[in-house]
């Protein structure tokens, strides 16, 4: 099983220091995502590769939305050249990065004719897709080499998109499929509690991701539908995927009931004994998992998440 950190670019120095880290930590790659709030995702990428020598970089992810598809194919030519095959293209609707300047993400119609569009320019890129629902699956199982699965560490989600992939696949060679968590790390059984209440955030953000379009396939009690719609209609996008005390962090202050389901659903958080054991749990319906770090201590936790690796990469 495969293990990628995955990053937000803060800053050009971190993301050099975090990719070397992460190689180090014998991960096998580095997503980084696409956001308004941080630095330019190619640029990025420029950075990760140029730091190291057998990572992979990934973006995770882009759109079809706020660049044009020749942006993604240039970056993809270049990217395929310098970084000797270390790169790969994760492409989804948009979410964040379009949401923020009042775009509407692509649909999957649009969706499907970029990827088909970016297979035909650069057809020797690899391309992952971010897919919380059948309709995105099946793209992906006729366009793309993989998905990212929204589905959190549900088995019974996951289980089912990668069914999905499976029935629209109409290429031959390997396809894959991603299991996406929230990960923190805990120095000792103490710390778990403050890092679940960091950690919530960004668990709502994930599950805002999966759940907002349909709760169909996805394995959601049906009780909690109503007032998980009714929040998500409210989510301020200004405070997309950051940490601690924040407006998105209150979204369910009065349903603790909801605020574990997401946390246990989205993240895994505890010692290095207890994340070893929730991760190693996906191996049967995952062939990786991007484990989506506190940004504000990632050069930490990736140290922490060394210790991870080395069984869980044998996991199968």
């Amino acid at each position: 099983m495969k293990l990628c950190a995955n990053w937000l670019p803060i800053s050009s120095e971190l993301t050099r220091q975090v990719a070397r880290r992460a190689e180090r930590a014998g991960l096998w790659g580095l997503g980084i995502g696409d956001s308004p709030h941080y630095a330019e995702l190619y640029s990025a990428c420029t950075e990760a590769l140029a730091a190291t020598e057998r990572l992979t970089v990934l973006t995770s992810v882009t759109n079809p939305v706020t660049r044009h598809l020749s942006v993604h194919a240039s970056a993809a030519r270049t990217f395929r050249h310098a970084g000797e095959g270390r790169f790969v293209l994760g492409m989804g609707r948009g979410d964040s990065a379009v949401r923020t300047f009042g775009l509407a993400p692509a649909t999957v119609a649009q969706l499907e004719a970029a990827l088909t569009a970016l297979r035909d320019a650069v057809p020797e890129q690899r391309v992952l897709v971010a897919a919380s629902g059948p309709r995105v699956t099946d793209v992906a199982g006729r366009c793309a080499d993989g998905i990212i699965a929204g589905a959190g560490r549900d088995v019974v989600a996951l289980t089912g998109l990668r069914d999905a992939a499976s029935r629209a696949r109409v290429h031959s060679g390997p396809f894959e499929v991603w299991g996406s968590v929230r990960l923190a790390v805990a120095r000792h059984p103490g710390e778990a509690a403050e890092l679940r209440r960091r950690m919530l955030p960004r668990a709502i953000s994930a599950s805002r991701f999966n759940f907002s379009g349909t709760f169909a396939g996805k394995n959601v009690p049906p009780a909690m539908h109503g007032i998980l719609a009714e929040r998500y209609a409210g989510y301020d996008f200004a405070w997309h995927g950051r940490s601690g005390a924040n407006p998105v962090a209150g979204l369910f202050a009065d349903r603790p009931d909801i605020e574990d389901y997401l946390l246990d659903r989205f993240a895994v958080i505890g010692t290095a004994d207890e994340c070893r054991d929730q991760l190693a749990a996906l191996a049967p319906v995952v062939d990786g998992i991007f484990l989506s770090l506190l940004f504000e201590d990632a050069l930490d936790q990736v140290d922490l998440i060394a210790e991870l690796v080395e069984d869980l990469a044998g996991a199968a």
